[in-house]
């Protein structure tokens, strides 16, 4: 998080227990025979972890001028930094037990820089070691660089006159330069794979 840049400084994770969700105030809510069933179906040893109960400190400066961490709770927090750390745990098991990850808009609320570091994580063969893989959807065209993917990992889909869907790769274009600016080829409809914009907005 803090290489992320987001000006977070710790976090802190309060855990609870079977005991603390039942004496909760928001346990107290619940029907009776919700109750009844958590109670039955939870083993006494279970951890509880809601989105309040983790705080993110940031450093920030009181009225006399001394440093001091404010805590926000995760719920305060921008939908960018919620996102973030809620991809890092699974991002973190699945490099290191060399799974497969299939995310779906991988640049939803995320800066392009961000984006692009998540996808590195998979390209460095000195942090995945057990060669995990990841398969994402994206409207993030800066990804469109043979310098971060090679030719076949770039894939397009295109919607036809009958409303199913062609799926390519950018390798079935032939040979790719170096040099080749892929993204602006691309966003010139080279690929395409882009919407068709009818009429104008008069």
């Amino acid at each position: 998080m803090k290489y992320a840049d987001f000006d977070i400084e710790d976090i802190d994770v309060n855990i609870k227990s079977k005991n603390d969700l039942i004496s909760s105030e928001f346990f107290k809510t619940f029907p009776e025979n919700a109750k009844d069933d958590i109670i039955k179906n939870i083993s006494d040893d279970s951890k509880f972890l809601g989105e309040d109960d983790i705080e993110f400190m940031h450093r920030g400066i009181d009225q006399k001028g001394n440093i001091v961490d404010v805590p926000f709770k995760l719920s305060e927090e921008s939908d960018g930094t919620r996102k973030y750390f809620g991809i890092l745990g699974p991002f973190l098991d699945v490099l290191k037990n060399g799974y497969t990850m299939v995310i779906n808009e991988l640049d939803m609320k995320l800066h392009t820089l961000l984006v692009i570091q998540l996808v590195k994580l998979f390209l460095d063969p000195s942090i995945n070691k057990n060669n995990a893989q990841l398969i994402f959807t994206t409207h993030d065209t800066n990804l469109l660089d043979v310098d971060i993917l090679r030719r076949d990992q770039i894939w397009f889909t295109e919607k036809k006159e009958d409303k199913s869907t062609d799926l390519y790769s950018l390798y079935d274009f032939g040979k790719v330069r170096k040099n080749d600016k892929i993204e602006k080829r691309y966003l010139q409809g080279k690929y395409g794979a882009i919407p068709f914009l009818r009429g104008d907005l008069r």
